[in-house]
Protein backbone atom coordinates (compact mmCIF):
# COMPACT_ATOMS: atom_id res chain seq x y z
CA UNK A 1 0.00 0.00 0.00
CA UNK A 2 1.14 3.60 -0.94
CA UNK A 3 2.14 5.80 1.58
CA UNK A 4 -0.12 7.98 3.13
CA UNK A 5 1.24 9.78 6.04
CA UNK A 6 3.87 10.10 8.56
CA UNK A 7 4.57 7.73 11.33
CA UNK A 8 5.06 7.97 14.60
CA UNK A 9 6.49 4.95 16.99
CA UNK A 10 5.05 3.68 20.34
CA UNK A 11 7.10 1.78 22.48
CA UNK A 12 5.98 -0.55 24.80
CA UNK A 13 8.78 -2.32 26.68
CA UNK A 14 10.58 -3.98 23.50
CA UNK A 15 7.66 -3.96 20.87
CA UNK A 16 8.33 -0.91 18.74
CA UNK A 17 4.51 -0.29 16.72
CA UNK A 18 4.25 2.02 14.07
CA UNK A 19 1.13 3.66 13.23
CA UNK A 20 -0.22 6.25 10.70
CA UNK A 21 -1.55 9.60 10.99
CA UNK A 22 -5.04 8.79 10.38
CA UNK A 23 -6.64 12.16 9.42
CA UNK A 24 -4.26 11.46 6.71
CA UNK A 25 -5.75 8.53 5.81
CA UNK A 26 -10.07 9.43 6.38
CA UNK A 27 -8.48 12.94 4.09
CA UNK A 28 -7.72 10.86 1.25
CA UNK A 29 -10.64 8.40 1.63
CA UNK A 30 -13.11 11.61 1.89
CA UNK A 31 -11.33 13.00 -1.87
CA UNK A 32 -12.03 10.13 -3.52
CA UNK A 33 -15.37 9.52 -1.91
CA UNK A 34 -15.88 12.69 -3.54
CA UNK A 35 -14.73 12.20 -6.77
CA UNK A 36 -17.12 9.46 -7.17
CA UNK A 37 -19.80 11.02 -5.77
CA UNK A 38 -21.23 12.86 -9.03
CA UNK A 39 -20.29 12.15 -12.95
CA UNK A 40 -20.39 14.88 -15.54
CA UNK A 41 -22.26 14.68 -18.64
CA UNK A 42 -21.38 17.28 -21.65
CA UNK A 43 -24.13 17.75 -24.31
CA UNK A 44 -23.83 19.63 -27.57
CA UNK A 45 -27.03 21.66 -28.31
CA UNK A 46 -26.61 23.87 -31.99
CA UNK A 47 -24.02 26.25 -31.35
CA UNK A 48 -23.89 25.52 -27.46
CA UNK A 49 -22.18 23.27 -25.29
CA UNK A 50 -24.37 21.71 -22.11
CA UNK A 51 -22.43 20.64 -18.76
CA UNK A 52 -23.75 19.46 -16.01
CA UNK A 53 -23.20 16.53 -12.99
CA UNK A 54 -26.05 14.51 -11.19
CA UNK A 55 -25.15 12.42 -8.09
CA UNK A 56 -23.87 9.16 -9.28
CA UNK A 57 -26.47 7.56 -7.11
CA UNK A 58 -28.89 8.78 -9.89
CA UNK A 59 -29.26 6.68 -13.13
CA UNK A 60 -30.65 8.47 -16.29
CA UNK A 61 -31.07 8.01 -19.65
CA UNK A 62 -30.28 11.12 -21.61
CA UNK A 63 -32.23 11.82 -25.42
CA UNK A 64 -31.66 15.19 -27.56
CA UNK A 65 -35.16 16.46 -28.92
CA UNK A 66 -35.17 17.58 -32.31
CA UNK A 67 -35.05 21.87 -32.23
CA UNK A 68 -38.30 23.17 -32.82
CA UNK A 69 -38.66 26.24 -35.13
CA UNK A 70 -41.23 29.37 -33.80
CA UNK A 71 -42.14 32.71 -33.91
CA UNK A 72 -42.96 35.23 -31.16
CA UNK A 73 -46.18 36.82 -31.09
CA UNK A 74 -44.56 39.69 -32.07
CA UNK A 75 -42.88 38.07 -34.83
CA UNK A 76 -39.35 37.00 -33.45
CA UNK A 77 -38.24 33.84 -35.16
CA UNK A 78 -36.59 31.20 -32.82
CA UNK A 79 -34.97 27.96 -32.46
CA UNK A 80 -35.85 25.65 -29.53
CA UNK A 81 -33.58 22.82 -28.38
CA UNK A 82 -33.80 20.50 -25.14
CA UNK A 83 -32.17 17.66 -23.39
CA UNK A 84 -34.62 15.05 -21.83
CA UNK A 85 -33.68 13.17 -18.51
CA UNK A 86 -35.39 9.97 -17.95
CA UNK A 87 -34.29 9.15 -14.52
CA UNK A 88 -35.21 6.47 -11.82
CA UNK A 89 -35.87 9.17 -9.12
CA UNK A 90 -37.69 11.69 -11.55
CA UNK A 91 -37.18 13.13 -14.63
CA UNK A 92 -35.39 16.39 -15.75
CA UNK A 93 -35.61 18.44 -18.80
CA UNK A 94 -32.83 21.56 -19.93
CA UNK A 95 -34.64 23.58 -22.59
CA UNK A 96 -32.43 26.36 -24.75
CA UNK A 97 -34.48 28.89 -26.74
CA UNK A 98 -32.58 31.55 -29.11
CA UNK A 99 -34.14 34.26 -30.56
CA UNK A 100 -32.92 36.13 -34.15
CA UNK A 101 -32.85 38.96 -32.25
CA UNK A 102 -33.35 40.57 -28.60
CA UNK A 103 -36.74 40.50 -26.66
CA UNK A 104 -37.58 41.43 -23.46
CA UNK A 105 -35.69 39.71 -20.65
CA UNK A 106 -36.13 42.03 -17.66
CA UNK A 107 -36.95 40.30 -14.02
CA UNK A 108 -40.27 40.13 -14.92
CA UNK A 109 -40.04 37.92 -17.87
CA UNK A 110 -37.22 35.69 -16.36
CA UNK A 111 -39.54 35.17 -13.16
CA UNK A 112 -42.53 34.12 -15.70
CA UNK A 113 -40.49 31.69 -17.23
CA UNK A 114 -39.42 30.10 -14.11
CA UNK A 115 -43.28 29.91 -12.94
CA UNK A 116 -44.68 28.51 -16.47
CA UNK A 117 -45.96 24.92 -15.10
CA UNK A 118 -43.76 22.16 -16.98
CA UNK A 119 -44.85 18.79 -18.13
CA UNK A 120 -48.77 19.74 -17.23
CA UNK A 121 -48.17 18.87 -14.26
CA UNK A 122 -51.12 19.38 -10.97
CA UNK A 123 -49.94 21.82 -8.35
CA UNK A 124 -51.29 23.19 -5.20
CA UNK A 125 -48.57 25.76 -4.36
CA UNK A 126 -45.89 27.92 -5.86
CA UNK A 127 -42.91 29.60 -4.63
CA UNK A 128 -40.33 31.62 -6.32
CA UNK A 129 -37.32 33.31 -5.50
CA UNK A 130 -34.07 34.68 -7.04
CA UNK A 131 -31.33 32.20 -7.58
CA UNK A 132 -27.98 32.75 -9.51
CA UNK A 133 -27.87 29.78 -12.03
CA UNK A 134 -24.69 29.34 -14.15
CA UNK A 135 -23.31 32.99 -12.71
CA UNK A 136 -26.59 34.20 -14.07
CA UNK A 137 -29.84 36.29 -12.28
CA UNK A 138 -32.32 33.65 -12.11
CA UNK A 139 -35.67 32.65 -10.78
CA UNK A 140 -36.20 29.57 -9.21
CA UNK A 141 -39.93 27.98 -8.57
CA UNK A 142 -40.67 24.98 -6.67
CA UNK A 143 -44.28 23.53 -7.85
CA UNK A 144 -45.81 21.63 -5.06
CA UNK A 145 -47.77 18.85 -6.19
CA UNK A 146 -51.83 18.05 -5.71
CA UNK A 147 -50.29 14.21 -4.93
CA UNK A 148 -47.42 15.18 -2.99
CA UNK A 149 -44.00 15.71 -3.65
CA UNK A 150 -42.31 18.78 -5.55
CA UNK A 151 -41.02 20.26 -9.15
CA UNK A 152 -38.26 22.49 -9.83
CA UNK A 153 -38.06 24.73 -12.00
CA UNK A 154 -34.89 27.56 -12.81
CA UNK A 155 -34.85 30.00 -15.86
CA UNK A 156 -32.26 32.67 -16.93
CA UNK A 157 -30.92 34.55 -20.10
CA UNK A 158 -27.67 33.67 -20.88
CA UNK A 159 -26.90 37.06 -22.29
CA UNK A 160 -29.01 39.63 -21.31
CA UNK A 161 -28.25 43.53 -21.67
CA UNK A 162 -29.56 46.46 -20.52
CA UNK A 163 -31.71 48.66 -22.86
CA UNK A 164 -33.63 52.06 -22.14
CA UNK A 165 -36.44 51.09 -19.63
CA UNK A 166 -34.95 47.36 -19.09
CA UNK A 167 -33.06 44.43 -20.24
CA UNK A 168 -33.44 42.57 -23.50
CA UNK A 169 -31.86 39.03 -24.64
CA UNK A 170 -31.92 36.38 -27.03
CA UNK A 171 -30.64 33.19 -25.42
CA UNK A 172 -32.64 31.72 -22.50
CA UNK A 173 -32.45 28.33 -20.50
CA UNK A 174 -34.94 26.69 -18.31
CA UNK A 175 -34.26 23.55 -16.38
CA UNK A 176 -37.05 21.76 -14.95
CA UNK A 177 -36.76 18.77 -12.44
CA UNK A 178 -39.30 16.73 -10.66
CA UNK A 179 -35.63 14.67 -8.67
CA UNK A 180 -34.96 14.92 -5.11
CA UNK A 181 -33.69 18.21 -3.95
CA UNK A 182 -30.04 16.94 -3.13
CA UNK A 183 -29.98 15.85 -6.96
CA UNK A 184 -31.97 18.85 -8.81
CA UNK A 185 -29.78 21.36 -6.35
CA UNK A 186 -26.58 19.48 -7.83
CA UNK A 187 -27.65 19.89 -11.32
CA UNK A 188 -28.69 23.84 -10.31
CA UNK A 189 -25.26 24.65 -9.48
CA UNK A 190 -23.49 22.66 -11.91
CA UNK A 191 -24.61 23.74 -15.19
CA UNK A 192 -22.90 25.47 -17.31
CA UNK A 193 -23.44 26.83 -20.80
CA UNK A 194 -21.06 28.14 -23.20
CA UNK A 195 -20.64 28.67 -27.30
CA UNK A 196 -19.14 25.80 -28.48
CA UNK A 197 -15.38 26.51 -30.11
CA UNK A 198 -15.80 25.82 -33.45
CA UNK A 199 -18.59 28.37 -33.81
CA UNK A 200 -17.24 30.89 -32.12
CA UNK A 201 -14.11 30.34 -34.74
CA UNK A 202 -16.48 30.90 -37.45
CA UNK A 203 -17.25 34.09 -37.32
CA UNK A 204 -14.95 35.80 -39.90
CA UNK A 205 -12.73 39.35 -39.20
CA UNK A 206 -12.97 41.87 -42.06
CA UNK A 207 -10.08 44.34 -42.88
CA UNK A 208 -10.74 47.75 -44.29
CA UNK A 209 -8.47 50.64 -45.18
CA UNK A 210 -9.74 54.17 -43.73
CA UNK A 211 -7.42 56.69 -44.91
CA UNK A 212 -3.99 55.66 -42.62
CA UNK A 213 -5.62 53.18 -40.43
CA UNK A 214 -6.98 50.06 -40.18
CA UNK A 215 -10.05 48.94 -39.56
CA UNK A 216 -10.78 45.43 -38.58
CA UNK A 217 -14.52 43.81 -37.87
CA UNK A 218 -16.85 41.29 -37.43
CA UNK A 219 -20.72 41.40 -38.00
CA UNK A 220 -21.68 38.03 -37.57
CA UNK A 221 -22.11 36.92 -40.99
CA UNK A 222 -24.66 39.84 -41.99
CA UNK A 223 -24.38 41.08 -45.45
CA UNK A 224 -23.19 44.70 -45.87
CA UNK A 225 -21.53 47.42 -48.13
CA UNK A 226 -18.92 49.36 -47.40
CA UNK A 227 -18.20 52.93 -47.90
CA UNK A 228 -15.51 55.47 -46.53
CA UNK A 229 -14.97 59.09 -46.38
CA UNK A 230 -11.92 61.38 -45.02
CA UNK A 231 -9.98 62.67 -44.46
CA UNK A 232 -12.10 66.04 -43.00
CA UNK A 233 -9.03 68.65 -42.05
CA UNK A 234 -9.76 70.42 -38.63
CA UNK A 235 -13.09 68.27 -38.11
CA UNK A 236 -13.31 68.00 -35.03
CA UNK A 237 -10.59 70.91 -34.29
CA UNK A 238 -7.76 72.33 -35.39
CA UNK A 239 -5.00 69.60 -35.32
CA UNK A 240 -7.51 66.23 -35.94
CA UNK A 241 -8.34 64.45 -39.02
CA UNK A 242 -11.60 62.76 -38.66
CA UNK A 243 -12.20 59.65 -40.86
CA UNK A 244 -15.54 57.29 -41.31
CA UNK A 245 -16.36 53.89 -42.18
CA UNK A 246 -20.32 53.13 -43.58
CA UNK A 247 -21.18 49.56 -43.12
CA UNK A 248 -24.59 49.63 -44.37
CA UNK A 249 -27.10 46.60 -44.85
CA UNK A 250 -30.10 47.12 -46.48
CA UNK A 251 -32.52 49.88 -43.53
CA UNK A 252 -29.24 49.84 -40.86
CA UNK A 253 -26.00 50.73 -40.67
CA UNK A 254 -23.29 51.48 -38.68
CA UNK A 255 -20.72 53.98 -38.77
CA UNK A 256 -16.93 54.13 -37.59
CA UNK A 257 -16.09 57.16 -37.13
CA UNK A 258 -11.85 57.78 -36.14
CA UNK A 259 -10.87 60.78 -35.43
CA UNK A 260 -6.93 61.35 -35.15
CA UNK A 261 -4.75 63.68 -33.30
CA UNK A 262 -1.39 64.98 -33.93
CA UNK A 263 -0.40 64.82 -30.14
CA UNK A 264 -1.48 62.62 -26.81
CA UNK A 265 -4.93 63.54 -25.22
CA UNK A 266 -6.32 62.73 -21.96
CA UNK A 267 -9.08 59.58 -21.92
CA UNK A 268 -11.93 60.90 -19.90
CA UNK A 269 -14.68 57.85 -19.56
CA UNK A 270 -17.26 60.08 -17.82
CA UNK A 271 -17.21 62.58 -20.19
CA UNK A 272 -17.35 60.13 -22.99
CA UNK A 273 -20.32 58.90 -21.12
CA UNK A 274 -22.34 62.31 -21.53
CA UNK A 275 -20.74 62.53 -24.97
CA UNK A 276 -22.46 59.28 -26.12
CA UNK A 277 -25.55 60.49 -24.38
CA UNK A 278 -26.03 63.88 -25.57
CA UNK A 279 -24.83 62.36 -29.10
CA UNK A 280 -28.15 59.95 -28.62
CA UNK A 281 -30.96 62.82 -27.21
CA UNK A 282 -29.62 64.69 -30.19
CA UNK A 283 -31.27 62.30 -32.32
CA UNK A 284 -34.44 61.58 -30.78
CA UNK A 285 -33.34 58.85 -28.50
CA UNK A 286 -35.00 60.83 -25.22
CA UNK A 287 -34.85 57.41 -23.72
CA UNK A 288 -30.66 56.72 -23.19
CA UNK A 289 -27.59 55.64 -20.70
CA UNK A 290 -24.85 55.25 -20.74
CA UNK A 291 -22.41 53.16 -19.11
CA UNK A 292 -18.66 51.53 -18.95
CA UNK A 293 -17.85 48.88 -21.39
CA UNK A 294 -15.48 47.26 -23.09
CA UNK A 295 -15.16 48.18 -26.51
CA UNK A 296 -12.48 47.24 -28.95
CA UNK A 297 -10.59 45.68 -26.32
CA UNK A 298 -10.16 48.85 -24.46
CA UNK A 299 -12.03 50.48 -21.34
CA UNK A 300 -14.71 53.20 -23.33
CA UNK A 301 -18.71 53.86 -22.79
CA UNK A 302 -21.29 52.33 -24.24
CA UNK A 303 -24.36 54.25 -24.53
CA UNK A 304 -28.09 52.85 -25.82
CA UNK A 305 -31.05 55.11 -26.83
CA UNK A 306 -34.89 54.41 -27.54
CA UNK A 307 -36.79 56.79 -29.56
CA UNK A 308 -40.97 57.46 -29.59
CA UNK A 309 -41.12 54.70 -32.21
CA UNK A 310 -39.17 51.80 -29.53
CA UNK A 311 -36.20 52.25 -32.43
CA UNK A 312 -33.01 51.06 -30.45
CA UNK A 313 -29.77 53.55 -31.48
CA UNK A 314 -26.81 52.22 -29.86
CA UNK A 315 -23.28 54.12 -29.38
CA UNK A 316 -20.15 53.33 -28.46
CA UNK A 317 -16.56 55.31 -27.80
CA UNK A 318 -13.13 54.45 -27.42
CA UNK A 319 -9.60 55.27 -27.51
CA UNK A 320 -7.73 52.89 -29.48
CA UNK A 321 -3.92 52.25 -28.61
CA UNK A 322 -4.32 53.76 -25.13
CA UNK A 323 -0.65 54.10 -23.07
CA UNK A 324 -0.81 54.42 -19.36
CA UNK A 325 1.00 57.94 -17.89
CA UNK A 326 1.13 57.16 -14.13
CA UNK A 327 -1.34 57.70 -11.48
CA UNK A 328 -4.27 55.77 -13.53
CA UNK A 329 -3.62 58.92 -16.36
CA UNK A 330 -4.65 57.34 -19.67
CA UNK A 331 -3.30 58.85 -22.91
CA UNK A 332 -4.07 58.36 -26.63
CA UNK A 333 -4.27 59.57 -30.35
CA UNK A 334 -7.11 58.14 -31.49
CA UNK A 335 -10.56 58.28 -30.35
CA UNK A 336 -13.25 56.20 -32.52
CA UNK A 337 -16.77 56.24 -31.93
CA UNK A 338 -19.24 53.63 -33.54
CA UNK A 339 -23.04 54.62 -34.06
CA UNK A 340 -24.93 51.44 -34.95
CA UNK A 341 -28.70 50.68 -35.78
CA UNK A 342 -27.93 47.08 -36.46
CA UNK A 343 -29.94 44.80 -33.63
CA UNK A 344 -28.03 44.39 -30.37
CA UNK A 345 -26.09 40.61 -31.58
CA UNK A 346 -24.71 42.34 -34.53
CA UNK A 347 -24.10 45.32 -32.74
CA UNK A 348 -22.61 43.13 -29.51
CA UNK A 349 -20.02 41.13 -32.45
CA UNK A 350 -19.06 44.77 -34.17
CA UNK A 351 -17.81 46.18 -30.56
CA UNK A 352 -16.52 42.56 -29.41
CA UNK A 353 -14.07 42.22 -32.52
CA UNK A 354 -13.28 45.96 -33.70
CA UNK A 355 -9.82 46.88 -33.54
CA UNK A 356 -8.60 50.75 -34.86
CA UNK A 357 -4.52 50.50 -35.27
CA UNK A 358 -2.48 53.61 -37.40
CA UNK A 359 -0.88 51.60 -40.32
CA UNK A 360 2.11 53.12 -39.17
CA UNK A 361 2.48 51.10 -35.81
CA UNK A 362 0.73 48.13 -37.09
Amino acid sequence: MADCGQYHEIRQGDVTILRTEPFLVLLTVLLLAQAASSKEEAVDLGPHRVTFSLPSSVECALTVAEPLEGRTPTGIDYIERSIDLDCGGGRASISLRAHQSPVPAGDGVVRALSKKTPWGIGVVGVETEARLVDRHTGYLTTFSLARGGEVYQAAYWLDRHLAPGDFMGSTYCVISSSLPWTATKELLDSIHLEVKEEAARASTVETVAVGPYLVYFDLGGLSYTVFTEGPHAGDPEPGAERYRAILASGQRRATIEIDGYDDYRMVNLETERLLAEAHLQAKGYTRNNGSVWTVGGEAGILGVGEDEDHQILFVAIFWPGQVEAGEGVLLARTRCEVESSFLWNATEILLDTIRVERIGEV
